[in-house]
């Protein structure tokens, strides 16, 4: 095989030759250029944006302290559970449709964005009537309700999958770029000036906003006015139909990505989730990583689906397997040196985070796989594992959660993570017996 450029060198050397044959030979074809260029641009936007964020953030942390970052970590996870309700569970489902039914993209993206409007409408009143029941102190309170618009301008996010659909993941791409500039210089801002956490919450707001303006900029200036779309109510219908699994999916996936840093501040106190949470974001920052590969070849590997089961076989396959890999290798390396690291990003007031780090950076494996194996449910349009597994993995991570986090803390909330996203490895063995 003649490798002339230095990418396919470094991966014929680096992974195992039956993975660096296939993965080149599928880099070499026509189609496939094409979608690794599409990934290409959501990969490389994404690194600059995740280095942007990732000092901001530390420094963030630090200046907010502990308990401070504790609240805003609360609030953030507290909203979180009521996403679900804004997203109605049909982004899986649009894309999908998108992707099979290009003639009717007007038709789909209207209706969606109709359904998804009001469903942020219903999602921000529920999120501030919650506040008011269940906030446990007054700062969070106040975040909460500052974070509960973002559900409607969260609604314009349907034309990324537009993008998507069409391999042209550069345009949405370059726009989170520009908004990750901004709400970094803004976050600069609040704490040069020492403006305190509530400020930071209207930043969060405000990136909803930004998005919302500039999505329906390129939308405008790429395929047309957003008054092209229209609704159509049996579509729509249609759509809620075939996602009304995805929104107990959404739900399940909500609560156990959420519920330890809600139980952690009632059961203990803001300190204990700012520890928690400053370890997680630093085992979650790589995660963007194959979240886009997964993404961005979903296309590739329906279009194999529909041409070839043998081909659509090998490249699920060749892509688990790559991930894990990677996964595994980071994993180690992050353990050995994990107290270092903490110690050097937060300094003495986190202690504690290096411990946590070394648990929850295992999640990594499991969350890899899970990755590919939902996209390839979804193919499969097998919604009912999907819901069922969902459902057993927040189940257990809320059991484990009451179970652990009373008589080990902190410690006690990242096995719970760990041993919940294991479970969900377990149907991958489904990969092996498409037909």
């Amino acid at each position: 095989m003649n490798h002339k450029n230095w990418l396919s060198r470094l991966l014929y050397s680096m992974l195992p030759a039956w993975i660096s044959d296939r993965f080149l030979e599928y880099w070499h074809s026509t189609g496939m250029k094409r979608y690794a260029s599409n990934t290409g641009w959501a990969l490389a936007t994404r690194v600059l944006s995740v280095l942007m964020s990732f000092f901001v953030t530390i420094y963030l942390v630090r200046y907010l302290g502990p308990e401070n970052y504790g609240n805003l970590s609360y609030a953030i996870s507290f909203v979180g559970i009521f996403s679900v309700i804004s997203t109605l569970g049909i982004d899986n489902v649009l894309y999908r449709e998108l992707i099979m039914y290009p003639e009717r993209r007007n038709e789909y993206l209207g209706s969606a964005l109709v359904l998804k409007l009001t469903a942020g409408i219903v999602a921000s009143t529920a999120t501030v009537l919650g506040a008011f029941v269940l906030a446990a102190d007054d700062v969070s309170k106040v975040i909460i309700l500052i974070l509960a618009g973002t559900f409607i301008f969260n609604a314009f996010n349907v034309v990324v999958y537009e993008f998507q659909a069409n391999v042209q993941q550069k345009y949405p791409s370059l726009v989170s770029l520009c908004v990750v500039f901004i709400l970094n210089l803004l976050k600069l801002w609040v704490i040069a000036a020492d403006q305190g956490i509530l400020y930071i919450g209207a930043i969060l707001l405000l990136e909803s906003v930004l998005y919302a303006t500039l999505f329906a900029y390129i939308r405008l200036r790429y395929y047309g006015s957003l008054f092209s779309w229209h609704y159509n109510q049996a579509t729509a219908l249609s759509i809620l139909r075939d996602s009304w699994p995805f929104i107990f999916i959404a739900l399940f996936a909500s609560v156990y990505a959420r519920i330890d840093q809600i139980m952690l501040k009632h059961l203990i106190d803001s300190t204990a989730v700012g520890i928690y949470d400053a370890a997680v974001r630093i085992a979650e920052v790589w995660l963007f990583i194959p979240g886009i590969i997964v993404s961005s070849l979903f296309p590739a590997i329906v279009n194999a689906k529909l041409t070839s089961p043998v081909e659509y076989k090998k490249r699920l396959l060749t892509l688990t397997a790559a991930l894990v890999g990677v996964a595994t290798l980071l994993a180690i390396v992050s353990s050995l040196v994990a107290k270092q690291l903490m110690f050097a990003l937060y300094g003495p007031s986190f202690v504690g985070t290096a411990a946590v780090f070394s648990v929850y950076i295992w999640s990594g494996v499991f969350v890899s796989v899970s990755m590919v194996l939902h996209y390839f449910l979804l193919a499969e349009n097998r919604r009912k594992i999907i819901f069922f597994s969902s459902l057993a993995t927040m189940a257990l991570n809320v059991v484990l959660n009451v179970i652990l986090i009373p008589p080990y803390g902190v410690m006690g909330a990242a096995s719970a993570t760990l041993i919940s996203y294991a479970i969900l490895i377990l149907p991958a063995i489904l990969i092996l017996r498409i037909k």
